[in-house]
């Protein structure tokens, strides 16, 4: 038990070293890059607070990389100091090694997880609203940014979104058996959510334009309510997001409202199944870093472990963004194209360690 712990706690503290190293690396080149793109709505302000918002992003996606870089330093600390020769030499098994330096990076990816689906979802959100506000808005602080959504047999253009969740600029088009029956424009539209029902949309500002077999007829509304069976989350700004920025939640209402209207969901089940099989991916490198520990890099110094470190994981991120889009172009099943790349992981630690 005593050996598991320190094994456990060295790897830990690599964990984290890295970790923090890589976030400050990270973070300083995404606030140049941004201050690259200072526009005269977007200031030097606006940059530091969208780095600042989107840092819990940047944590979620370096966990992976930190957890295997720091696996491979902190069991090629105790290599170093020949600890790993003699727990081995004292009975304990390369099982029991691989164990013990995955609780750790397990409960870090724990806490990523909680991290990736309530923290960087939110800060996300907040931080592209800022940005598209303050370089594609108008007058009022609108997003002024068109967005489609299909419902059925009725077809909805979002022109921009307002700070408090407000749509503005709908326009709505209803076609039944090819012939466009209906035209509506509505100024702005808010959600009111009902007590015995999810709620509804209310149209303000109601422009309608029907088209029948007579002739058409032009309506107005002060306020007319829309009803749909869709969540307004998807109605949301996060529709202008990258899947792979949206939370679990979101990515399941965008998949099952594809999936309900016979659009293809394969984008948003990719970024599905990219985090959820995030936890396997990470004792996958794990193993990896023991096999390369006890192995190839038994004699080799903290420099060379890191170069190997940061070679792997570059291999395995590019692996992962080749897959991804091969799923999209060779209609690749999501969760076995986010799998393949898990599994050559484990094969490689796997052989790895055959050789030891």
């Amino acid at each position: 038990m005593h050996v598991d712990r320190y094994i456990a706690t060295t790897v830990l503290k690599s964990v984290a070293t890295v970790l923090a190293c890589l976030l400050v690396l990270v973070t300083l080149f995404t606030l140049v890059d941004e201050f690259r793109d200072i526009t005269p709505g977007y200031t030097k302000g606006h940059a530091v607070m969208y780095v600042l918002y989107t840092m819990p992003r940047q944590l979620y996606d370096l966990v992976p990389y930190a957890a295997f870089i720091g696996a491979l330093v902190g069991l090629g600390v105790l290599a170093s100091r020949t600890e790993l020769t003699v727990l081995r030499a004292a009975g304990v098994s390369l099982v029991r090694l691989f164990v013990s330096a995955s609780v750790p990076t397990l409960l870090v990816v724990g806490a990523n997880q909680v991290l990736g689906e309530l923290v960087a979802p939110a800060g996300e959100t907040a931080a592209s609203s800022m940005k598209l506000r303050v370089q594609r808005g108008d007058e009022a602080g609108h997003i002024i940014s068109s967005h489609w959504y299909r419902e059925g047999p009725l077809y909805t253009e979002i022109g921009g979104y307002a700070q408090e969740g407000e749509l503005v600029a709908i326009r709505q088009y209803r076609v039944e058996s090819g012939r466009l029956v209906l035209s509506r424009y509505a100024d702005s539209a808010v959600f009111v959510a009902d007590d015995e029902s999810p709620g509804h949309w209310l149209l303000e500002g109601v422009v309608e334009t029907r088209i029948g077999p007579d002739g058409t007829s032009v309506h107005r509304y002060d306020e007319l309510p829309w009803r749909s069976a869709t969540e307004p989350e998807l109605l949301s700004a996060k529709a202008l997001f990258d899947p792979a920025k949206l939370s679990f939640a979101d990515l399941h209402f965008q998949i099952r409202y594809m999936q309900r209207e016979g659009l293809d969901p394969t984008r948003y089940q990719v970024a599905f199944w990219g985090k959820a099989l995030q936890p396997v991916a990470v004792l996958g490198l794990v193993l990896v870093a023991l096999a390369f520990v006890v192995g190839p890099l038994r004699q080799a110094g903290l420099g060379a472990r890191l170069g190997v470190g940061i070679a792997v994981g570059l291999g395995f991120k590019y692996l992962v963004d080749v897959f991804g889009p091969m799923s999209v172009v060779f209609a690749i099943p999501p969760w076995l194209a986010m799998a393949i790349p898990v599994a050559v992981c484990w094969c490689a630690g796997a052989l790895l360690l055959r050789r030891v």
